[in-house]
């Protein structure tokens, strides 16, 4: 092989390169999932502490959402349900945060159980101030439409 052709045929394999690897990132864009569009409904008008809220969400489905043991406390095991008038979502989360004091990311996943409900388990962290009011934040996944529904709730220990 003579210096020449060797300079290009580094060239054409350095060309082959470039062009592969801007196929390659052509192909992943394509195929990286798109972003869920975020649909941010109500506060849900009921209490959680009175037994389960219903909401009917804008795709026509009715999302049934419980919290217990009754009243909501802290520092214990609560259980997390969901059940739903239609076609379940894809996925379903709960962000549980303070409504005047921020807390620590507290983030379930619901999975589906095989009777269809979503569940999850966790616990609510302690307020120095003994009780205070929390915001469940109830994502439900279908298709690309994420909707969070807020739900308001107190919790708290004896002082």
């Amino acid at each position: 092989m003579t210096p020449d052709t060797r300079l290009l045929t580094r060239k054409f394999a350095a060309l082959a390169l470039i062009v592969a690897m801007a196929a390659a990132g052509i192909a992943w864009s394509l195929a990286s999932p798109r972003a869920l569009t975020e649909v941010h409904l109500d506060t849900a008008a009921c209490s959680l502490n009175a037994g389960p809220c219903s909401h009917r969400l804008p795709n026509g489905v009715t999302v049934h959402f419980t919290i217990t043991p009754h009243p909501v406390p802290v520092l214990e095991d609560i259980r997390l349900d969901a059940r739903f008038d239609g076609p379940p979502p894809d996925r379903a989360d709960v962000d549980l945060n303070g409504v005047t004091m921020k807390m620590a990311p507290n983030r379930p996943q619901l999975l589906r159980a095989p009777d269809g409900h979503y569940r999850a388990t966790t616990a609510l962290a302690i307020c120095i101030t003994g009780a205070m009011q929390w915001q469940a934040l109830l994502a439900l996944d279908y298709g690309p439409t994420r909707y969070v529904l807020p739900f308001t709730f107190d919790a708290g220990h004896p002082t």
